[in-house]
């Protein structure tokens, strides 16, 4: 009996070597990135040890470390894409440190005009997004769920889509296909696609959605246009103060399953 309770000591303590606590674990894990960055000469593994020290940090919301470690990595020019992660320590950077990351966004719309990411739209652009939502303009928002559901839906039964304009988020609205990749759009191409599509009789389904796939966006549903993409759905969110419309997607199936019928 006491050799067993020795042993479950022995195993379960937490000085045990056969129990390493995840604190120390990353923090030797963070040790060998560190080394490798300072004794290994092959720069394909310096930029892969960049890269996941960096994202650690990032994922920790250590945004200090983050910066201080791509400054490094961009003296050894070792690392690309230095707009992507000057982008995501912007964004860790906001809520505490909104004017350090103003001029994060401010030095990638100067230094990195035409570089994109790996669905084609500019970091520049984004960063002047952020620029405006810390700039505290929310001069398209709504001030309840209701009204925006009222405004998309009288502009799709008038076919009236020039009257959305003052409602287009300046700061985060997309559009696509239903399970694809969206990307940053404008009212012109939304305007244009639901023009071009347009059919007698689309219905607009007044009740909101919980989008689910990505929690705290919600979807208006309309349906019945002329496309092959029998559904439209225009997708919303809450800020503060408000809400807003932050564009659309088209689906050839109901976005969120309808309930079954029992008989």
């Amino acid at each position: 009996m006491m050799l067993a309770v020795l042993f479950a000591v022995l195993f379960f303590s937490p000085f045990s070597p056969l129990v390493v606590p995840l604190q120390v674990r990353d923090s030797l894990e963070e040790e060998k990135l560190k080394a490798t960055i300072a004794g290994n000469q092959d720069p394909i593994a310096q930029d892969q040890a960049f890269r996941t020290l960096i994202d650690g940090y990032l994922q920790r919301g250590n945004c200090d470390e983050a910066q201080q470690w791509l400054n490094r990595a961009r003296d050894r020019k070792v690392l690309t894409q230095f707009a992507s992660y000057l982008l995501e320590i912007g964004r860790c950077l906001e809520e505490k440190f909104p004017e350090r990351a103003r001029q994060l966004y401010q030095k990638i719309v100067v230094d990195y005009p035409d570089e994109k990411d790996e669905i084609g739209d500019s970091y520049a652009d984004s960063a002047r997004r952020r620029l405006i939502w810390l700039s505290n303009d929310r001069s398209w928002r709504v001030r309840s769920r209701i009204q925006l559901v009222n405004v998309l839906g009288n502009a799709v039964r008038r076919r009236d889509y020039a009257s959305l304009q003052k409602y287009v988020s300046k700061v985060n609205f997309i559009f696509g296909a239903c399970q694809s990749e969206f990307l940053n759009s404008d009212l012109e191409e939304i305007a244009t696609f639901l023009d071009e599509n347009y059919a007698r009789g689309i219905k607009v389904t007044r009740r909101v959605q919980n989008y689910p796939f990505r929690e705290g966006w919600f979807v208006l549903e309309t349906h019945g246009w002329s496309t092959p993409y029998d559904y439209i759905y225009f997708l919303m969110q809450p800020i503060t103060g408000g809400w807003e419309w932050i564009g659309a997607i088209y689906c050839d199936e109901p976005l969120v399953p309808r309930p079954s019928t029992r008989r």
